[in-house]
This record gives structure tokens, C-alpha cells and sequence, in this order.
């Protein structure tokens, strides 16, 4: 666990080069960040289907954000999700699945 201005990385997160994430995020383990992310205040990754599930999430695929992609303010982000490439994510939507490369969505996904 890493925690560093008020963002919360879990020990094992990858994150690429030129990444910019806002304070108070919340990124666990089993999350895979690509190269010039941006990830807004607030925006929270989940990383369990069924809590509490005492690690089985661990077995489970990651949740992957492409290179270039935009999270907006207070996101949720479901577990195993993948958004794509360039993607935007629009401030206080709840990710419930894959986001397309180059997709621009909002609200409840």
C-alpha cells in the first residue's frame, strides 16, 4: 500500500509513465494503469465482486485502463473492467462495463 497527497495505490497496482492522478483516489490491487492516464479526484476502483470474499478476488482478471484514457471525478470503477485506449469517462459515472477505444461515455455504463 503506497499512499502518497491523499491517493490510495494498493502494492502491486502498475501504473504507466505520465500518469496524473488527483487526490483522495482510490486505485487496489489487481488494477493495470497504461502510459498518460489521467484519473480525477475522488475516482474509486473496485477490486472484489462479492465482498467480502477474504482475497479470491486475486484470482480474478484486472481491471485495465488503456494508454491516454481520461477518468473523471468521483468514478467508480466495477472490478475487471477494461477501458480502452483514449477513452473518457465522465465525472460521477459508474463503470459496469468495457469501455471502447476512443469512447466518450457518462453516467451509469
Amino acid at each position: 500500500m503506497k499512499q502518497h497527497k491523499f491517493v490510495w495505490i494498493g502494492k502491486n497496482v502498475k501504473i504507466g509513465k505520465g500518469c496524473k492522478i488527483q487526490p483522495f483516489a482510490f486505485i487496489p490491487d489487481n488494477v493495470i494503469i497504461g502510459d498518460n492516464v489521467f484519473i480525477g479526484p475522488h475516482a474509486c476502483f473496485t477490486n472484489d465482486k462479492y465482498p467480502p470474499s477474504n482475497g479470491a478476488w486475486k484470482n480474478e482478471p484486472p481491471t485495465v485502463v488503456g494508454n491516454g484514457a481520461c477518468i473523471g471525478a468521483g468514478v467508480v470503477i466495477l472490478p475487471g473492467i477494461t477501458i480502452g485506449d483514449n477513452a473518457m469517462v465522465g465525472a460521477g459515472s459508474i463503470v459496469t462495463k468495457n469501455v471502447p477505444d476512443n469512447a466518450t461515455i457518462k453516467g451509469t455504463y
